[in-house]
């Protein structure tokens, strides 16, 4: 009896393994194009997951992808919300194929030929992938039908054993006993779809109480929550929130199903009278998962917009943070000279994060990867279109004369950043070869710092430091070719360490130029100050 349930479980899990994995053969980069096309609104993207998950067969298999579609930056986090919700719809359809067909004809009948020509497909079409998955998804619909029929039987000997246990008797115990078993089974299954197969394969032998089996349905839509948690735990943060919004859909939706459970039970029953005569309860329970899920669809319309500013919030990371600006405030765009102060504060942040990168590059043992850069481009966006904004409107000649100045600022540390991939620290043989590589060091630490806000003139300083480093690159340079000559210095080693050097020296010249562009323009709170009184007299 147990080995037939546990047969059962692994056919049906079997199956929608074949099922999931043959369907992506045969739709070829077809998924891939349908979650980044059919997503840019929430209709769209609701429909979308509705409509692949129940393809798939897999809201697993859906929700997984999503996380890594919007670790990848295609999705966003509105765009990945409505897609969870809609696979969750879509996965509904799982219950709707066991409960109409899986407990309702001759499981042999239709399972075996479609095990046997799935996989006669699979032989010969070994060299096209598309007509392989078919072949591949026909034997998982086999192996899924074969294993609701031994589930089917194994219940059936199950309940001849222990069937004199079951009452019509239903206690709260016994309600929350049903709904903890539905959250376990998914948890260890890690297939919502497993466990609705299983409640309602049960529940085809009318001899365990709808309301019970009810509750086991519900239990799954909590249990699937599972693999949303487990795929994000180290994903991106923008996947942890993805993941939070799937866990915060499922318990809705189920906190929903527990709240109106009769009338759900009711209405379901009521609406498959039509086709459903006979009041089975497989139909009535595939019936109510469908109904439950898309209440907590509709929960989630009207709550969507304030789920997903609270989630943008939530697990934030460095990055994230340094990318939202902390001073460009719309409010200030109609005062010039306080735009212009929180312009040339959010810069000065900027360089803060940039100088900072580039001192923790240069410590390190090996040159950044090119998946390090970019941290900078989003604030550097940010900026721009704040400065666009400002050049809507007319702007006095002191504002106007800072703008380009800001702009030059903006480009010359995103340059810093990319020129800091390049840097690390020296190896030992490479330090041997030139005296003067703590000159240059030492030349990028100086110009880092600045010239400083004593200085009598800004101009002249940035010039000194620009040339400071010069002057010790061209003395590494001179050195490392020399110790090259000489044999010193391998060949091979010469190459990297110019790069180094000359990395060196443009980080150098770039944050001279760096406080040279923005030098003149920090530290002026009055003249914002003056320009607000005048802009208050006026009107």
């Amino acid at each position: 009896m147990f080995a037939s349930l546990l047969g059962g479980i692994g056919l049906f899990l079997l199956g929608m393994w074949l099922m999931t994995e043959g369907l992506k053969l045969a739709a070829g980069g077809a998924l891939r194009a349908v979650l980044e096309s059919w997503t840019r609104s929430a209709p769209r993207g609701f429909l979308a997951g509705v409509l692949i998950t129940a393809l798939l067969q897999s809201s697993s298999a859906v929700t997984v992808a999503t996380l890594g579609f919007v670790n990848a930056g295609l999705l966003n986090l509105a765009q990945a919300v409505w897609l969870i919700i809609g696979a969750n719809v879509g996965t509904t359809m799982t219950g709707w194929l066991v409960a109409l067909v899986g407990v309702k004809i001759d499981v042999a009948a239709l399972a075996l030929p479609l095990i046997g020509l799935g996989m006669l497909g699979r032989l010969a079409f070994r060299g096209r992938s598309r007509l392989f998955g078919a072949g591949q998804a026909m034997a998982g619909f086999g192996a899924f039908f074969l294993g609701v029929g031994v589930l089917q039987a194994g219940f059936a000997d199950l309940l001849g054993d222990v069937g004199h246990l079951v009452t019509e008797d239903v206690t709260f115990i016994g309600l929350g006993i049903a709904l903890a078993v539905g959250v376990v089974v998914t948890v260890l299954t890690q297939s919502s779809s497993a466990a609705i197969a299983l409640a309602l394969t049960a529940a085809a032998s009318g001899e365990i109480p709808l309301v019970m089996t009810a509750m086991a349905v519900i239990g799954t839509n909590i249990g699937t929550t599972s693999t949303a948690i487990l795929a994000a735990l180290n994903a991106t943060p923008a996947a942890r929130r993805v993941a939070m919004a799937h866990v915060t859909f499922n318990v809705t939706a189920a906190a929903g199903a527990l709240v109106l459970l009769s009338p759900l039970l009711w209405l379901s029953a009521w609406l498959t009278a039509g086709f459903n005569p006979q009041g089975e309860t497989p139909t009535i329970l595939a019936m109510f998962h469908t109904l439950f899920n898309l209440l907590g669809a509709l929960i989630m319309a009207l709550m969507g917009s304030r789920l997903i500013a609270f989630l943008q919030r939530r697990f934030v990371s460095a990055e994230e943070s340094l990318a939202r600006p902390r001073y460009l405030d719309p409010t200030l765009a109609p005062v010039p000279a306080l735009a212009l102060r929180g312009l040339v504060l959010e810069v000065e942040r900027m360089r803060e994060a940039a100088f900072a990168i580039v001192l923790r590059r240069r410590a390190a043992k090996h040159a950044g990867a090119a998946m390090d850069e970019g941290q900078l481009q989003p604030l550097g966006r940010e900026i721009r279109n704040f400065i666009g904004k400002m050049s809507a409107r007319p702007l006095p000649d002191t504002v106007a004369d800072a703008l380009p100045d800001v702009i030059r600022a903006v480009q010359h540390l995103e340059e810093i950043e990319r020129m800091s991939l390049r840097l690390r620290t020296p190896p030992a043989g490479i330090v041997a070869a030139s005296s003067s590589w703590e000159r240059l060091r030492q030349a990028l630490a100086d110009s880092l710092e600045g010239p400083g806000a004593d200085a009598a003139d800004l101009e002249l300083a940035c010039t000194r430091l620009i040339e400071t480093a010069e002057r010790a690159y061209q003395q590494v340079k001179t050195d490392l070719l020399r110790a090259t000559a000489r044999g010193a210095l391998l060949v091979g080693q010469l190459d990297g360490a110019l790069d180094l050097a000359d990395a060196l020296r443009r980080c150098a010249e770039l944050a001279a130029k760096t406080h040279r562009r923005l030098g003149p323009w920090e530290g002026h709170p009055d003249t914002a100050h003056e320009e607000a009184q005048r802009q208050a007299a006026a009107e």
